[in-house]
């Protein structure tokens, strides 16, 4: 068997619009890699597209009902053969030589993780980093209560939410880790959160590699009551899976308020929509922090007017 230095699992779900492209991404790397496909039974014809692709390197798999991304990635990690592990989300691209870089990275400071830049991309607005390079590179290892102040709900700027950890697999299946399925939002947090509370090592790469495309509208559309109290339950059981120092102590308590003032902020926009205005007052008066969410949602707003004015003017 060919050796291989990097597994990229790919969860896939309704995305034969933009698998292939996501998967030529991770191909154009000169590596010994693989990359591993799970489709999460989808309706469109993503597993067909999948097969499809020539290339030995990919292989794909598929799911008999819909188990969502967690379950799917698990999936993808029993059947990886990599030495390490990078996530690819079906509908995002990594950038050129990101494998081979975090590869070398890995290799040369023995780590079990490594977190690089991300660039976000925006609908009607050029990509930019979710980090400051600066700051990446003033970290030399990352340790848990500073990841766990990086991944509070609806931190647009500075936020490790949306990075793409690439995991050395030895280390996830001597920690026999996996992806909670429970979770249909904050799976890759969580696991992540595992490992370092379980002591892996994490290094930092300041160069982007990931293209994360965000699709704009109504924040609260994707984040749901039912996933803010998923991620409350999945934070109180890791609480007691491990005995936290004072610092990460103190960083899972500030992410629970900000777990609390997000859940207020999506029930106010429920009531909303529901024309309970009264309702709506009432949950934001009960947590006044989740009023400055509503600049998030008025924001997008903004930049899709101002981005259809853009093309107007072009025509």
């Amino acid at each position: 068997m060919p050796r291989v230095d990097v597994s990229v699992i790919v969860a896939a779900y309704n995305a034969a619009d933009s698998l292939e492209a996501a998967v030529a991404s991770a191909l154009a790397d000169d590596i010994a890699m693989e990359v591993v496909i799970v489709d999460d039974a989808s309706a469109d014809d993503t597993l067909a597209r999948a097969r499809a692709i020539p290339d030995p390197r990919v292989r794909a798999f598929a799911m008999g009902v819909n188990g969502g991304p967690a379950a799917a990635r698990n999936r993808a990690l029993d059947e990886a053969r990599g030495e390490f592990v990078a996530v690819l989300d079906a509908d995002d691209l990594f950038l050129p030589g990101r494998l081979a870089r975090l590869l070398a990275r890995a290799e040369a400071t023995r780590a079990d993780i490594v977190v690089d830049n991300v660039l976000v991309e925006r609908e009607g607005a050029a990509p930019e980093p979710l980090m400051s390079s600066a700051m990446l590179a003033g970290m030399a290892e990352m340790d848990l209560a500073t990841y766990v102040r990086g991944n509070h709900p609806f931190t647009r700027n500075q936020s490790l939410g949306y990075a793409k950890p690439f995991f050395r697999r030895e280390m996830l299946d001597r920690l026999t880790l996996r992806y909670d399925t429970g979770l249909r939002i904050g799976e890759d947090y969580l696991l992540m959160a595992d490992a370092l509370a379980l002591g892996a090592k994490c290094v930092l790469e300041p160069a982007a590699g990931y293209l994360y495309r965000r699709r704009e509208g109504s924040i609260s559309a994707r984040l749901g009551s039912q996933h803010v109290a998923a991620m409350k339950r999945a934070d109180a059981d890791f609480l007691l899976r491990h005995t936290l120092d004072t610092p990460s102590r103190k960083a899972l308590n500030e992410r629970r308020a900000a777990l609390d003032t997000a859940g207020a902020f999506i029930g106010a926009i429920d009531h909303l929509k529901a024309r309970k205005l009264v309702s709506a007052l009432a949950t934001v008066a009960s947590h006044p922090a989740s009023a400055l969410h509503f600049r998030y949602p008025i924001a997008a707003r903004l930049q899709r007017l101002r981005g259809q004015a853009t093309a107007k003017k072009a025509v």
